[in-house]
């Protein structure tokens, strides 16, 4: 059965042509931008995952230079298109998720960090990543999945596309994978182009006011003490993906980079370097952070409990 969903258009989002990916049982043709009807991912045991269909576009990279906040690296503005859309969690992997496809929670990911001796290169300092981070104790499995390093994220990525492989659900060619830095900030802009996509209160948990209703053991705040909150738990974007501003950071799939600025078809990012991207701002951060544009680079192996990630469906 073909579910066509007509997608209104919204400011200057361009959308591309008709978009077709067959599942099971499910066939969606996109038109344009907003929200088209969710893929639920079935997890092992009872959980599912939400997708969320990002059409094919064009969009503005980036932030101009009078938007109060920039830093440097937002810039030059780049005109990145997508000949291809792609599959995007509705809310960032929660820590149930993660259970369910990794074998274990946040409290596991602790151990696994403090058992861990090897040494890596961090902030120029030879270091175990315990010595690097600081850590906390936070376990319901609505929240979203924190302590995860690049590395951890790739390997969850890896290990759901090989289960969907396996059981025939995962359409040719794709692939599940950490959404690149432009498929991630094209997706949280959903077609605006003013710092935040929505009045930041309603859409984001950050340093203002993570404290409001929070309890338990977290981090100093300037409201108080905070921590990662339930995902969903403010309004969504214009594509119906939840949180991807504020609550904790996201993981990108790309090395961290200055921008090339012209046009750019279907990027990547750099081919190498040393940091990877992270997007969206935390429970900790400042409102600047909080921006659809704002940037940041963290080594790979580093696990935070301000980070997280966002799951993608993609084209290999």
């Amino acid at each position: 059965m073909a579910l066509r969903v007509p997608l209104p258009r919204m400011g200057s989002f361009r959308p591309g042509g008709l978009v077709r990916i067959a599942f099971a049982i499910l066939v969606l043709t996109a038109t344009c931008a907003t929200v088209a009807a969710p893929h639920n991912v079935p997890l092992p045991g009872t959980t599912a995952l939400e997708m969320v269909w990002i059409s094919a576009g064009t969009f503005v990279m980036g932030s101009p230079s009078t938007e109060p906040g920039r830093q440097p690296d937002e810039g030059p503005r780049t005109t990145v298109t997508f000949t291809k859309g792609f599959w995007l969690g509705r809310t960032h992997v929660t820590v149930g998720q993660w259970k369910n496809v990794m074998g274990t929670d946040v409290r596991g990911q602790l151990v696994k960090l403090i058992n861990d001796d090897e040494p890596h290169e961090i902030a120029g300092k030879r270091q175990t990543r315990r010595e690097y981070m600081r850590f906390t104790t936070l376990f319901r499995s609505d929240l979203p999945m924190y302590f995860v390093s690049w590395e951890d994220a790739q390997e969850f990525c890896r290990r759901l596309t090989a289960i969907e492989l396996a059981a025939g659900r995962l359409p040719k060619g794709y692939e599940y994978a950490l959404p690149t830095e432009a498929q991630w900030e094209y997706a949280a802009r959903g077609g605006t182009r003013t710092a935040t996509y929505a009045p930041l209160e309603t859409i984001a948990w950050y340093d203002a006011n993570s404290s409001q209703g929070y309890e338990g053991k977290g981090f100093k705040v300037s409201g108080g003490i905070a921590g990662p909150r339930s995902v969903a738990g403010k309004a969504p974007n214009n594509w119906g993906l939840y949180d991807m501003t504020g609550n904790v950071w996201q993981w990108c799939r790309d090395w961290y980079g200055p921008y090339p600025g012209g046009k750019l078809v279907d990027p990547t990012g750099p081919a190498t370097g040393t940091m990877r991207v992270n997007r969206g701002g935390s429970f900790g951060s400042a409102a600047a952070d909080e921006r659809s544009a704002s940037r940041a680079g963290n080594p790979p192996m580093e696990a935070s409990a301000y980070r997280g990630f966002r799951l993608a469906l993609v084209a290999r």
